[in-house]
């Protein structure tokens, strides 16, 4: 699944390495926010397993 392409509705945590969270079909998402420039900016982490990294937000995400 791409989850980059899915619509998802993110929200804060306190946690700042992992500032936003989702669930999406049950699934636990996080967004982990990583050492930009020299990595992608994020990494999108699915039940604890990297999925993908990032540098722009998906269009079908909603921001907190």
């Amino acid at each position: 699944m791409n989850y980059l392409d899915e619509k998802i509705a993110w929200r804060k945590t306190a946690d700042p390495k992992h500032p936003f969270a989702a669930e999406f079909e049950g699934e636990k998402c996080l967004l982990r926010l990583n050492d930009f420039p020299g990595e992608h900016l994020y990494t999108l982490l699915v039940n604890g397993v990297e999925v993908t990294d990032f540098d722009d937000w998906s269009p079908r995400w909603t921001r907190p």
